[in-house]
C-alpha cells in the first residue's frame, strides 16, 4: 500500500467469525504488530504503543482498522494483523510511504561570486522517496558553457546530476542557474542560484565623432561592460563633471553586466563643442572612452542661371580674280563679302558640331589645319600657278575657321564655369 505523508492510513483485513455447535460467537482478540521491529501496537480496542498517532477501530468486531496519522518515512514497512485463535491466524500488509522531493539548503550552494576565467562547482542536494533526480539549467533560455574542450567550448542546454562544474567561466556565463529536483511525486521543486563573474570595466564607443548644429540637441553614447556595477560619470573637455540639469541629461540603460551610457546636450552652443569622456571604475580597474562633439556647418546652394549666347561668325572681305581678260578688255575687279566655310552653317549646327567634337577634338582639328597651312606655305610656287587669288582665299578661309572655332571654344568654357 502506497501512501503520501500527512495522510491517514487504514489497513483492512477480513476476519471470519468462529461459532460453536450452538452457533454462539466464539470470543477472539485481534492485535496489530509492526513486523520489522516486532512492536505490539494494539490489542483488541486498546492502543499499546505510546504513539499518539495510532488509533484502532472496528466494524461490529468483524473488521479491524489501524489508523496512522501524519505518516512519515519512519512508518514505512510491514504490518501484521493477528487473531489469537487456535491455530493463530495472521495477515501482513506493506506500507510504502512516498515523499515528494525537497532541496536540502544546508547542503546546496548559495549565490556565488567568482572572477573571470575561474573554476566553479555548484551543488544541489535533494531528498525524497523515491530518491529525486536533480538537473541544472539556466533561468533564461541560454546555453550552459561547461568550459573549453580543446579549441571549442562545451555547450549544453541541460546538466544532469547533483553537481554543476564550470571549468572556465566568462562574463557571458553570469546569471541565474536553476537546480530542479523531481521524483514523480508532486510538486517538483527548484532553487535559484545566481552566479556573478567579476571583471574590470571595458568601454566601447560606437561614434567617436558626433556632429550637431548650433541650437539643436546632441546625444553622445558609450557602451560599457563591468562587474560589479561600476561608478560612472561624464566629464567635459574642461574637466567639469556633468550632472543632470536643464542643460544636460544623463541616461543609463542596464542589462546584466552591460550598460549603455548616454549624455544628451540641449541647445548646443559654441562652448559645447569639444571632447567629452565617459568614465567607469570598480574595484578591478577603471576605463575611459572619448567622444568629440563637432559643429555641423549648414550650407545653402543657389541654382546658377544659364546666360543665353549667340555665336558670331566673322565675315571677311575677299577679292578674287578670274582668268585674265584679253588685252584691251577693260574689266573691273569684283568685290564682295565672302563668308568662311563654317559660316555657311547656322548657329545650331555650329554649336552641335562643337559639342560633338569636344574641346580636345577641336584643338586636334585646329592643329591639323595649322599643319596643313604651314605645308602650303613651304610648298614652292609653280610657274604655272598664276591663280594667286585662289591661294589667298584658301588661306583666309582656314584662318577664319580657326578664329571661329577658338571663339566657340572660349564661349563654351565660360558658360561651363
Amino acid at each position: 500500500m502506497k501512501k503520501n505523508e500527512s495522510e491517514f492510513m487504514a489497513v483492512t483485513f477480513g476476519l471470519n467469525n468462529h461459532r460453536k455447535r450452538d452457533d454462539s460467537l466464539i470470543v477472539t482478540l485481534v492485535a496489530w504488530i509492526k513486523v520489522d521491529t516486532q512492536t505490539l501496537l494494539t490489542l483488541d480496542t486498546h492502543v499499546i504503543s505510546r504513539d499518539r498517532r495510532l488509533r484502532i477501530t472496528n466494524s461490529n468486531k468483524r473488521q479491524w482498522f489501524l489508523n496512522i496519522k501524519d505518516v512519515s518515512v519512519l512508518d514505512r514497512g510491514y504490518y501484521m494483523c493477528q487473531i489469537n485463535t487456535e491455530p493463530m491466524i495472521s495477515q501482513e500488509g506493506f506500507l510504502d510511504v512516498m515523499v515528494p522531493p525537497s532541496i536540502v539548503d544546508s547542503e546546496t550552494s548559495t549565490d556565488t561570486v567568482v572572477e573571470e576565467r575561474a573554476k566553479v562547482s555548484l551543488r544541489c542536494s535533494a531528498t525524497g522517496y523515491p530518491p529525486p533526480e536533480v538537473s541544472w539549467r539556466r533561468e533564461k533560455p541560454k546555453d550552459i558553457n561547461l568550459g573549453p574542450v580543446g579549441n571549442t567550448r562545451n555547450i549544453v542546454q541541460r546538466v544532469e546530476g547533483e553537481y554543476l562544474n564550470l571549468t572556465q567561466v566568462t562574463r557571458e556565463d553570469m546569471g541565474a542557474y536553476l537546480c530542479i529536483a523531481k521524483n514523480g511525486i508532486p510538486p517538483t521543486v527548484s532553487k535559484r542560484i545566481v552566479l556573478q563573474v567579476n571583471f574590470p570595466p571595458k568601454i566601447k564607443v560606437a561614434n567617436q565623432m558626433v556632429y550637431a548644429a548650433g541650437g539643436t540637441d546632441a546625444v553622445l553614447g558609450c557602451h560599457l561592460e563591468a562587474s560589479p556595477r561600476p561608478l560612472t560619470s561624464w566629464v567635459r573637455h574642461d574637466e567639469v563633471v556633468l550632472i543632470n540639469s536643464n542643460k544636460y541629461e544623463i541616461v543609463e540603460k542596464e542589462d546584466s553586466y552591460k550598460i549603455i551610457m548616454q549624455l544628451k546636450i540641449r541647445n548646443v552652443s559654441d562652448n559645447d563643442f569639444g571632447h567629452y569622456k565617459c568614465v567607469a571604475n570598480n574595484m578591478f580597474g577603471d576605463k575611459e572612452g572619448f567622444v568629440r562633439l563637432i559643429e555641423q556647418i549648414t550650407t545653402t546652394t543657389t541654382a546658377m542661371s544659364t546666360i543665353p549666347y549667340r555665336v558670331f561668325i566673322p565675315i571677311q572681305r575677299v577679292v578674287t580674280e578670274s582668268q585674265p581678260f584679253p588685252e584691251g578688255t577693260t574689266t573691273a575687279k569684283k568685290e564682295y563679302g565672302a563668308p568662311t566655310t563654317n559660316s555657311l552653317r547656322d548657329e545650331s549646327q555650329v554649336v552641335s558640331s562643337e559639342k560633338q567634337l569636344g574641346p580636345g577634338k577641336v584643338e586636334s582639328r585646329l592643329e591639323d589645319e595649322t599643319s596643313q597651312r604651314r605645308t602650303i606655305k613651304k610648298r614652292p610656287k609653280s610657274t604655272k600657278d598664276t591663280n594667286s587669288g585662289s591661294t589667298d582665299f584658301f588661306l583666309i578661309s582656314h584662318l577664319t575657321l580657326f578664329a571661329a572655332a577658338s571663339f566657340n571654344l572660349i564661349c563654351n568654357n565660360l558658360i561651363n564655369v
